[in-house]
């Protein structure tokens, strides 16, 4: 059971999203870039979709020794693997696909920021 209560936790979370997106990308290259246009906007999905790592704090069965520093170390590491390797799959290389990144990457750490504050408030 204590194995369960580390597994579950913000690290599963992304490599589930890491994996969607390797076959997305591969998706998208695979058939002439009919995903460019989801691809294009990643930057900002993929760090919304991240707030719903702080749920685990109301979940019972996870770990919650650690759990802050596990999000935010996950949530930056593999935050940028994934948008790394959706942008890089997108059709026409160029410096808004660069900036995309980058605004990604900052709207995940604002939202990494906002999420601890919240929790630490409420929980």
């Amino acid at each position: 059971m204590k194995v369960l209560k580390i597994v579950l936790g913000p690290e599963l979370y992304w490599v589930l999203l890491y994996m969607l997106s390797i076959i997305l990308a591969w998706a998208n290259k695979r058939s002439n870039f009919v995903y460019d246009d989801i691809i294009e906007n990643v930057w900002f999905y993929i760090p919304v979709i991240s707030v719903m790592i702080f749920g685990l704090y109301w979940i019972p069965i996870v770990e919650k020794n650690w759990l802050m520093a596990r999000i935010w170390i996950s949530g930056i590491v593999m935050g940028h693997f994934v948008l790394e390797t959706l942008l890089e799959s997108y059709s026409q290389q160029g410096p808004g696909i660069g900036m995309g990144y980058l605004a990604g990457m900052l709207l995940l750490f604002i939202i990494l920021v906002a999420g601890s504050i919240v929790v630490k408030l409420v929980h």
